[in-house]
Formats: structure tokens, C-alpha cells, sequence
């Protein structure tokens, strides 16, 4: 992976994780929402997207918009540039 699309991945989990933080806590859109995440992590970020799945356990949908899943991912992930 370049840097390049690294940082537009990056760049694409920060909006998805700011919009998580409006549409993620109303209550089962949420949870819809969490889901719909998750697997646009593992499309984004592999396995380590699969993160985003965690939010599901949060049934009240409050919690979990303040995590931002996807950025972390995109973290964890940098190593990925160099290889």
C-alpha cells in the first residue's frame, strides 16, 4: 500500500467515524450503522477493520460513537505502508 492510498483510506475512516458520532446514537439505526461500518472496515482495512464489529456490543448505541473504530484501525495499520 502507498502512502497515498493510506492517507485517502485515513482520510475516509475520520468522516466515517465523525458520522458515527451523529447517525451511530440513534438508537437500532446505530446498531444498523455499526454494522455497515464494520464491513466497510474489513473492505478498507482488512482484518484489523474488523474493530468496528465491537460497537455492536454497546446495545444502547450512546457509548460507542465516541470510539472512532475505523481511525484506530487506520493506525494500526500504517506499518502496511512500508511493506
Amino acid at each position: 500500500m502507498t502512502f497515498t492510498s493510506w492517507s485517502i483510506k485515513f482520510i475516509i475512516s475520520i468522516i466515517l467515524d465523525i458520522a458515527d458520532f451523529f447517525i451511530g446514537r440513534i438508537p437500532i439505526a446505530g446498531s444498523i450503522w455499526d454494522a455497515i461500518l464494520g464491513f466497510i472496515g474489513l473492505l478498507l482495512w482488512k482484518k484489523v477493520g474488523g474493530i468496528q464489529f465491537l460497537e455492536l456490543l454497546d446495545f444502547t448505541d450512546q457509548i460507542d460513537g465516541f470510539i472512532p473504530s475505523l481511525t484506530i484501525s487506520a493506525i494500526f495499520s500504517i506499518k502496511e505502508i512500508w511493506d
